[in-house]
């Protein structure tokens, strides 16, 4: 079992408008989870708590990296969508992000857990201790895996036959 999600947790602004913002959490080089509590999130109680232990309810989403995370067979969501957490998620229109309202303490570390999961399976993480807490703007460079199909080197010509 991963650590709880709230541990893992790092506010990065407060604000008496907008709330407060936790930084978004990178599981990998591709699947980043964001876990929101505040007056301005989904959650419950619907207000700006000092101990986030307080919390029964979370706003969590999921994004990718690269793309949206929905995206038919690329995206990360064909993994998670099956879920029973999963069914209360959608993709708000023109954002990435699958997003999950009012979503149970229980139900927010299962998410964290299938993600883990995920990334360990197809080896874009080592272990729970390579989780990064991250801003949304940050640029999530790839520490290890494939590099894709643009970064293989084209094969050398072969000289014509004469």
């Amino acid at each position: 079992m991963a650590k709880d999600f709230r541990e893992l947790l790092v506010e990065s602004s407060r604000h008496e408008v907008f709330g407060r913002f936790f930084r978004e959490l990178a599981v990998g080089f591709k699947v980043v989870v964001s876990f929101q509590a505040s007056e301005t999130h989904s959650c419950e109680p619907a207000q700006t708590l000092d101990d986030i232990y307080a919390y029964t309810k979370w706003e969590v989403s999921l994004r990718q990296a690269d793309k949206p995370i929905d995206v038919p067979m690329i995206g990360a969501w064909n993994a998670f969508m099956d879920k029973e957490w999963a069914k209360t998620f959608d993709r708000p229109e023109f954002q990435r992000a699958m997003v999950g309202e009012f979503i149970p303490v229980e139900q927010c570390q299962q998410i964290l857990e299938d993600v883990i999961e995920y990334a360990m399976s197809r080896d874009q993480l080592d272990s729970e201790d390579d989780i990064r807490a991250v801003d949304p703007e940050e640029n999530l460079k790839k520490v290890s895996g494939c590099g894709g199909c643009g970064s293989k080197k084209p094969a050398e010509a072969k000289p014509a036959a004469e």
